[in-house]
């Protein structure tokens, strides 16, 4: 074991940004450990959604057959605009990934998920009522973190290598570092929701349902425990109602023409939506991720897979700087990558916003909003996290500047079904990089470069990159997503599946200088 060689990452927030951070790290040896002010873990949740390319983060874990297997598979979201016949899709089917639906799924079922994960697999358990009361940091970085016991009031100390601020929208770790977080709510609106048993259910449950008129929005869907969660949005005007709070929602479904009956909730909620960003995801060896560092619209429920998937990408990083594997500059991608997809996610969800929840705005001005061209494809790779793309803050090569075809540096690497019945995904589950080697079918020389590469790689950077030399089934399989013009091509796969560099098979020496200017030779 390594562990010993590195002090502990502290993790502050044992939401699921939390979690899958330690994860990624406990995966890597490094070890941590996770506090949280509750209690105890949430047994309720605002989030039901879980996206396509978090279930692929969940494959490279290990993780995504136990969320399939027990969560329902919606097509999409289906919206219906009162007085209009059309009823505009986001058809999630169409998406290129193994998982082409939005998967309905609780988000205290996905804590639980990950917390039997990281208990089996790493021996890590969350330290509940631990509440962060001092960071204090000097010129280089955080010395020493406090945080209290609520039972016993006891103080702990301790001088972590690196504090993760994983503690949401009132983080303790990013006021501590005086950090903006600038942003406003969407005013006078309130959203309510609750979960409850349904009589008569007459909307297709294969589908996440949106309904609009002029004053509100209701969205209704079948759970996997029975259930059905119900969400209303308006100006106030249902929380001002006189009666039960299920009088209340039903009031609101009738005015839809719909005829199925809430019973007495499981439980209900209500707040106030904001949009925030904060200004800067890092100081020195403290960093933000999730909620912490971005807060935004529910619309088309990116909340928590936008934040997995800022701990995806910060994880890896992390662990490669400590263990020596790559230089310390890495890290300050994470800023760079993840603020502008949060920028895109904020857009995103006010385009979303504008279509189903603008209350006070026309049907058919909204619905206009659908008919733009692309829109349907566009918005529903946005909304899986398949098209977010780091290409505009990837540094490309020249050597690649001709080749028309393929994906580029920063986009996410798609998956591929390979010979024998393997995909190009599963290459991808390993800690390291992936060099993926397709030279020319029948052309000798190229074969023989490729073995060049290969040898180089292995004998310079070891285990942190994992060669694949493409059989030639396998070459004709990926030339029809990666390109193919008459050339070999290699790409250098990150650990968290997007593309850090591409070149044509005949540029070693350009590979060899991006991988000297990133990672650190192992001889």
């Amino acid at each position: 074991m390594v562990r010993e060689k590195y002090k502990p990452v502290l993790i502050v927030g044992g939401g699921p940004t939390g979690m899958m951070l330690a994860a990624e790290l406990a995966r890597r040896d490094i070890p941590c450990r996770i506090i949280d002010r509750r209690e105890g873990p949430n047994t309720t949740s605002r989030a039901f959604t879980i996206h396509a390319r978090t279930l692929e983060i969940f494959e490279t874990i290990g993780l995504a057959d136990r969320f399939v297997e027990t969560g329902l598979k919606s097509n999409g979201f289906l919206f219906n605009f009162k007085g209009l016949e059309k009823k505009p899709v986001l058809d999630f089917r169409v998406l290129r990934s193994r998982y082409p639906f939005v998967l309905v799924y609780s988000q205290a079922d996905t804590e639980r998920v990950l917390r039997e994960h990281l208990r089996e697999a790493f021996g890590i358990e969350i330290e509940w009522n631990a509440e962060l009361c001092h960071l204090e940091q000097g010129e280089e970085g955080v010395s020493r973190v406090e945080f209290r016991d609520r039972k016993s009031d006891q103080i702990t100390s301790m001088e972590p290598s690196y504090v993760l601020g994983c503690d949401g929208v009132h983080s303790f770790v990013r006021k501590s570092l005086d950090l903006p977080f600038d942003g406003e709510a969407y005013e006078g609106m309130i959203m309510q929701m609750m979960d409850a048993s349904v009589q008569d259910y007459d909307c297709d449950p294969d589908w996440v349902q949106y309904f609009m008129i002029n004053e509100n929005f209701l969205l209704t869907t079948p759970l996997p425990n029975g259930n059905c969660r119900v969400l209303i949005s308006d100006m106030g005007e249902t929380a001002k109602m006189e009666g039960s709070r299920v009088e209340a929602f039903q009031s609101v479904i009738d005015q839809h023409n719909l005829a199925f009956k809430v019973q007495e909730p499981e439980w209900i909620t209500n707040w106030v939506i904001w949009k925030r960003l904060a200004n800067a995801y890092r100081k020195q060896n403290v960093f933000l991720c999730g909620d912490s560092a971005h807060i935004h619209s529910p619309s088309g429920g990116q909340g928590m897979n936008s934040c997995l998937q800022d701990a995806w990408n910060l994880g890896w990083k992390l662990a490669m700087v400590l263990r020596g594997e790559a230089r310390p500059e890495l890290l300050d991608t994470y800023e760079t990558e993840r603020l502008p997809v949060a920028k895109q996610v904020i857009d995103g969800t006010d385009q979303m916003h504008d279509i189903i929840m603008a209350h006070g705005r026309g049907m058919s001005e909204r619905m206009a909003l659908t008919e733009t061209p692309n829109w349907q494809m566009s918005v529903t790779e946005l909304v899986a996290g398949i098209s977010y793309t780091y290409r505009d803050q990837t540094e490309s090569s020249s050597a690649a500047d001709d080749m028309e075809d393929g994906p580029c540096a920063g986009d996410r690497a798609p998956d591929v079904e390979l010979a024998l019945e393997h995909r190009l995904f599963e290459r991808f589950r390993h800690n390291g990089y992936t060099l993926i080697l397709m030279p020319q079918v029948g052309v000798p020389s190229e074969c023989n470069e490729a073995s060049a590469i290969r040898d180089a790689v292995d004998a310079n950077f070891g285990a942190t990159i994992s060669t694949f030399m493409a059989s030639d089934e396998d070459v004709a399989a990926l030339g029809e997503i990666y390109g193919s013009d008459g050339a070999g091509r290699l790409y250098l796969v990150r650990p968290d599946g997007y593309i850090a560099f591409r070149a044509r098979l005949g540029d070693a020496e350009a590979l060899t200088s991006y991988l000297h200017s990133v990672l650190i030779t192992t001889n």
